[in-house]
């Protein structure tokens, strides 16, 4: 397959992947603001933020790490 051809694709596919890269980055914002209004976590605070930060530009890792934080993470407060 020529240069052509997977640009093509992507060209194509850009209209589905516009919608879920912007829910990956209002997950990741999301969460990374809750990281930072709570006072403790499950887990080590740096670490979170750091994942966070490198799954924000990785698709679809960034949907994946933000909803292991929202849904177990960030339930350390009782």
């Amino acid at each position: 397959m020529s240069a052509n051809g997977i640009l093509q694709i992507v060209l194509d596919l850009l209209p589905l992947l516009i919608p879920i890269l912007l829910i990956q980055a209002g997950l990741v914002i999301y969460a990374l603001i809750d990281l930072n209004k709570r006072s403790t976590v499950k887990g080590t605070r740096v670490l979170w933020a750091v994942l966070l930060v490198i799954a924000a530009i990785s698709f679809p890792t960034g949907i994946l790490v933000s909803a292991a934080y929202l849904g177990w993470g960030r339930h350390a407060e009782v």
